[in-house]
């Protein structure tokens, strides 16, 4: 008879965490492949690389897959950083984002240190890993229309394919028209409050997921 496991327990045995970790990292280094490739080829200037400028990226709102706020749960667990007053500030930090339409966002991400290092940085969403500007960094900061930034077309194609293998893995059926992801804060907190459940499945699944329409129309507003 198969043990029923909470959801902890079976990314672990699975190594579900081990392998998205490997995807994501894959996925980020193709990311900066591509971005250098761009740069050299237009002779643009790479400056995320030397910028030291008030992180204008890291307070953008952010669209992640659900897989991607479970591998930074994993990596909140396994650092002691799971606690009742992170999960407490992702559900106020979720509520004000579900509240503010995207384009006035622009508050520091949850995840930053004092120093504006990213706590979570190995298994950063694809987004933040996905954001190269080729402009001055004063646009960031003035959210200027125009900055010039790197457009990671098959990388974005691959964390799609990610998203549906992982489903598979989870044995989560797609719902209808609706897609597993949403802002970062909720994903990470749907994560963690899935964690040690082992109804996990039933409870994902009955979440209110965006539809297909409303996926696409948050992607395109996107940073």
């Amino acid at each position: 008879m198969q043990a029923i496991r909470t959801l902890g327990q079976f990314v672990e045995d699975e190594q579900i965490v081990r392998w998205l970790a490997e995807q994501i990292a894959q996925n980020h280094r193709d990311s900066d492949t591509g971005a250098r490739a761009v740069a050299k080829k237009a002779r643009l200037p790479m400056v995320c690389s030397t910028c030291t400028a008030t992180k204008a990226c890291c307070s953008s709102y952010v669209i992640v897959r659900l897989y991607e706020g479970l591998v930074i749960a994993d990596t909140l667990k396994r650092t002691g950083r799971d606690t009742p007053e992170l999960r407490a500030d992702l559900r106020t930090r979720a509520e004000r984002m579900d509240a503010t339409p995207v384009a006035d966002w622009f508050t520091p991400c949850l995840f930053l240190d004092g120093a504006e290092r990213c706590t979570v940085y190995a298994v950063r969403p694809t987004t933040c890993a996905q954001l190269y500007v080729y402009s001055s960094p004063d646009l960031c900061n003035a959210r200027s229309p125009n900055v010039i930034s790197y457009t990671p077309r098959a990388e974005v194609a691959h964390a799609n394919e990610l998203e549906e293998a992982f489903r598979e893995r989870l044995s989560l059926r797609k719902k209808v028209g609706r897609r597993y992801l949403g802002i970062l804060p909720r994903m990470v907190l749907v994560a963690l409050e899935a964690w040690d459940r082992t109804d996990f499945r039933d409870y994902l699944r009955q979440l209110d997921w965006p539809t297909e329409e409303a996926w696409a129309a948050a992607v395109s507003r996107a940073p």
